[in-house]
């Protein structure tokens, strides 16, 4: 019920957004511009689909991937995976040898314990950069949701060689509640 008192839940219904995520990414970019026009971004843990209509929007081609389904959104090629399925970098080098933005809000399924919470969260933020290291551009940009804990700081650590720019970041849209923080990469290097 919580949502239905939001005001970017609000705000993504009148505007057409799937969801209110939509509106973290728009702010993010706006702050930091990381999707350009003609842009191939690749938006994981995708569904329902909020990040990819922003990028859309923007003027880039979206790949986008979800172990859940996702309805067909114009300008956007999905894929059904899981984002921790190794033959998922196969597929996604196959559609294009590299890609400019590759971009993650994937979350774990929430259990309520804060440790495991987190863990999976990082687990997932690590999947999303070890497909990075596989499709990212030399220059381009990396944005992945990780929620706070003990493991944050060696999180950014292994990240950081990576990028010109790096830092964590929190869009206003995000919950004050939520424990979710955004890594901001830019200018990737391959090491």
């Amino acid at each position: 019920m919580k949502d239905k008192r939001d005001h970017y839940y609000w705000e993504a219904k009148k505007k057409g957004y799937r969801s209110r995520a939509a509106f973290k990414l728009l702010q993010i970019n706006r702050d930091f511009k990381l999707i350009r026009k003609g842009d191939l971004v690749l938006d994981l843990g995708s569904s329902p689909g909020g990040w990819s209509q922003v990028a859309v929007e923007i003027g880039a081609f979206v790949v986008a991937v979800d172990i859940n389904p996702m309805e067909d959104l114009k300008g956007v090629t999905f894929i059904k995976a899981d984002i921790m399925d190794e033959k998922l970098i196969d597929i996604l080098l196959e559609i294009s040898d590299s890609y400019d933005v590759v971009m993650s809000d994937a979350s774990p399924k929430i259990t309520g314990i804060w440790t495991i919470d987190h863990l999976r969260s990082i687990d997932l933020a690590r999947a999303s950069f070890n497909i990075a290291k596989k499709v990212l551009r030399n220059s381009g940009n990396f944005l992945v949701k990780v929620f706070q804990g003990e493991e944050i700081k060696n999180f950014y650590d292994d990240l950081k060689p990576y990028f010109a720019f790096k830092k964590f970041h929190s869009p206003k849209a995000s919950r004050k509640s939520s424990a979710e923080i955004y890594f901001v990469g830019k200018g990737f290097k391959k090491i």
